[in-house]
């Protein structure tokens, strides 16, 4: 087992959470978070570091945290308040669908900057993206990704994960967006309740969960899903994402 690492100034009760190669902890007198690898795991966080420092050397984008530098072996990030989307979606059951068209829209025109920077995100999933008080949602964890071509060191969970071959393509992700949005707009992710193993064989057949009732955004998740975008650009320039009156009745 991993041991557990403490920046310094802080304790088990500042934890905000952790994953499998890392902690995050709440600074609060720079209301600030501390990322810091488990013992074993510094590979991760110098892969976040560095596309974290390569983001920020151009310019950054609204829909990512905020870095703020190194601290120790980890990072300092952005703090968002209302932590992650899936927690904020299962809990809250009446969301209309003007916040839902928002974290669409910010959620993949962050994924387009990602992907401009040479980065496959690689984990683009609900459970990665974080709301702040503003309910602006802004994607997170790099630490497995792969960048200008390196080897992913994490996978996304079966509900996300492209049924293709090559884990660095741009598929990986556009993939996961399509099941992203499909979880934003439903609440539960694709094909909630079955097996990683039945999903995956499900996703090998082409096949997925019915998006009809949802109109437009449901063509775009499709679309995700069935590999018809060739970027993210191409799903942000769709008349859906564009053009609110289309979804928001």
């Amino acid at each position: 087992m991993a041991q557990i690492r403490f920046p310094t100034g802080l304790k088990m009760s500042d934890c905000l959470g952790g994953g499998l190669t890392g902690m995050a902890y709440l600074d609060e007198t720079s209301n600030t978070v501390i990322k810091v690898p488990h013992e074993g795991d510094e590979p991760a966080i110098d892969v976040e570091r560095r596309i974290y420092e390569r983001f920020q050397r151009h310019g950054g984008h609204r829909g990512l945290l905020q870095y703020y530098g190194p601290f120790e072996l980890g990072i300092r990030l952005e703090y968002t308040s209302l932590h992650n989307l899936r927690q904020y979606l299962q809990i809250h059951n009446e969301i209309n669908a003007k916040h839902r068209l928002q974290w669409s829209q910010q959620i993949t025109s962050a994924l387009a900057f990602v992907h401009s920077m040479n980065v496959i995100h690689g984990d683009l999933t609900c459970h990665n993206i974080s709301l702040d008080n503003n309910q602006n949602a802004k994607l997170f964890d790099f630490g497995g990704s792969s960048i200008d071509g390196s080897e992913p060191l994490i996978g996304v969970t079966a509900s996300h994960r492209w049924p293709g071959n090559d884990d660095k393509s741009t598929q990986v992700d556009l993939f996961a967006l399509g099941s992203t949005l499909y979880e934003i707009w439903t609440g539960k992710p694709p094909f909630h309740g079955l097996s990683d193993e039945e999903i995956t064989n499900l996703f090998k057949q082409s096949e997925f969960p019915k998006t009809q009732s949802l109109g437009p955004i449901g063509e775009v998740i499709r679309g995700c899903w069935q590999g018809r975008f060739a970027s993210a650009d191409d799903v942000l320039g769709g008349e859906c994402l564009v053009n609110p009156l289309i979804v928001i009745y």
